[in-house]
């Protein structure tokens, strides 16, 4: 405006306008953005395998504590019939330390009643095994070294903490192993 030549007009002017700027910042950013270590991946996978082998080796050797008594090879096993109908199948075995209830063929109860297995430690303790509204049931106890008795009772919607006196079935232990499963074996 004073009549005075810039400076710059003189210096050749680049096309660009700063776009190279703008690369240069944008390869910057790319840069700082670090990109997961492949270490991580092979760790992540390992521990995935190591997780899965767990569960199928406890799943093809543990089988459930109701099958580790009556497939045990000192399994003796009991026929009880209930009360109500239905029918328990109870197993114990010294080998695996371990007593089985399985109940089947039992008439369905209404929402407010459940039948349950009961285990009597000698100490006095007592411990539900399973329970079931109707439906066929199994389940065990390990370890049972110390169970004397198995009570089946038809209990409230909410267990208590003890059987109630009027049991569908009682049996002490060691069981007498039935004549009709003995001459199975």
């Amino acid at each position: 405006m004073n009549g005075s030549h810039s400076q710059h007009r003189d210096e050749p002017q680049e096309e660009n306008l700063g776009l190279d700027l703008v690369s240069q910042v944008a390869s910057s950013s790319r840069a700082a953005k670090k990109k997961p270590k492949r270490w991580i991946f092979a760790v992540t996978g390992l521990a995935i395998i190591v997780v899965l082998a767990v569960v199928i080796l406890s799943l093809l050797n543990g089988g459930t504590k109701a099958s580790k008594a009556a497939d045990a090879a000192d399994a003796i096993t009991q026929t009880v019939e209930l009360k109500s109908g239905g029918k328990a199948v109870l197993s114990s075995s010294e080998s695996e330390n371990a007593v089985g209830v399985e109940l089947s063929e039992l008439p369905a109860l209404d929402g407010s009643e459940q039948y349950v297995a009961w285990a009597v430690r000698e100490s006095g303790s007592i411990s539900v095994i399973v329970s079931s509204t109707g439906e066929d049931a199994s389940a065990g106890l390990t370890p049972a070294d110390d169970v004397i008795a198995l009570h089946i009772t038809v209990e409230g919607s909410k267990i208590p903490e003890a059987p109630s006196a009027d049991a569908e079935a009682s049996v002490d232990l060691p069981l007498a192993e039935d004549k009709a499963a003995k001459d199975e074996k």
